[in-house]
Parts: structure tokens; sequence; C-alpha cells
């Protein structure tokens, strides 16, 4: 599944695969396991997984990308967490989770959706989604919203 994200300073794809990493890990290590309010637009983004679009805030998603940067650059990927709402997806489940915690995948014996170095901070392996949002919010304006969309199938129990 591949992710659009199309803005007044063009368009980019990227994979679902990319954006999954950071977010998961987003909620792992900053928010604690749960969403909290803190990365409203990152964690928005799943509407297009779901429903095949999302509007975001540009600026705010913007630095909610440069935060989770800056957060994660400690945590190599060999300490990454999934979630299980990711995990569904990377299966194939047809149940999406009522509750969608973070796991770290390695202890669970979970592959991640991503592969790259174990030593390599989950920042760098997730690159493709970061740049894209970067490149095209990079002289973004208050107001401005950006278009994402899914490309590709949705997940199993989106699909119900």
């Amino acid at each position: 599944m591949k992710l659009i994200v199309k803005g007044r300073e063009g368009r980019r794809v990227v994979d679902w695969e990319s954006y999954a990493l950071l977010r998961d890990n987003v909620q792992h290590f900053i928010e604690q396991g749960e969403p909290n309010g803190r990365f409203p637009a990152l964690h928005g983004i799943e509407e297009a997984v779901d429903g095949g679009q999302y509007l975001a805030d540009a600026a705010r998603l913007r630095g909610e990308v440069l935060r989770a940067m800056v957060a994660l650059r400690v945590v190599p990927l060999n300490a990454a967490a999934l979630s299980l709402r990711s995990r569904a997806i990377m299966t194939g489940s047809s149940e999406r989770p009522a509750a969608s915690p973070t796991v770290p995948a390695q202890a669970a014996y979970w592959s991640l959706p991503v592969s790259g170095s174990s030593k390599a901070p989950i920042p760098r392996v997730a690159r493709t989604f970061i740049e894209a949002v970067l490149a095209v919010t990079e002289t973004v304006e208050d107001g401005e919203l950006l278009q994402i969309r899914r490309a590709g199938d949705a997940p199993a129990f989106a699909r119900q």
C-alpha cells in the first residue's frame, strides 16, 4: 500500500510501511503506548489508510514530524515497536483491533514493516515518509492543508 502526500509544494508517493514505523514509535516512545493528543495529524493519517483520504493541517503535520525526528533519533531499529493495528494490516487480519497499543517488536518476535540496519535510528529508516512530508511543507503557510490519500488495497478490516 502507498500513501500519496499532496500539497502546494508538490506530490510525493511513499510506502505505508515508512509512515507506520514512525507513527507506531511516536506512540510507543513519546506517547507512552497510547495516542494522547500530541500528534493528531500523524495519527489522523490512519483515516487515509482506512477511508482513502485525509486532510491534514500542513504546518501541524510538519511540526509533528520534526518533533518525532528529534525524539526518536536515539532509538535504534532493533528497539522499535509495532502497534496491534499495524500488525493486523501486515498480517491481513479481517478484524480491526479494539485497541491498538504498541509492543516492542523484537520481544514479541514480530517482523517490522520495514527493514534496515538494526542500529539505524528509526527516523533514518522512516525517511521516505519524513522526507515526503518535509518536501511538500517546505514553504507552508498557516491554514494550508495537505491531502493524503491511500493508493492500493485498503486493510482487510477496512474493506468489510
